[in-house]
């Protein structure tokens, strides 16, 4: 589920951000992979009409009891299956 909902402040989507996975390659304040493999850029944050778009998400949804803390958040990939 995409919290689109929540405006998220720059100190948590820099603390999410640096959740995801890094390449030796690449700037990590640029670039960043989520956990399913698809690239992210720093500067298409909730962008969803760009293959490099992401978003925060929660591992336990907010809706079902999840917090709105760290722990519970990660970075993914507004992607389509089809962009990747």
């Amino acid at each position: 589920m995409e919290l689109k909902e929540i405006c998220w402040d720059k100190s948590v989507k820099e603390a999410v951000w640096k959740k995801g996975q890094i390449k030796p390659d690449y700037s990590p304040n640029v670039l960043r992979w989520d956990n399913r493999g698809r690239m992210m850029m720093w500067s298409k944050y909730g962008r969803t009409d760009s293959r490099f778009g992401w978003t925060i998400e929660a591992n336990d949804p907010l809706e079902e009891g999840g917090l709105e803390n760290l722990d519970n958040l990660h970075p993914v990939c507004t992607c389509t299956s089809d962009d990747t």
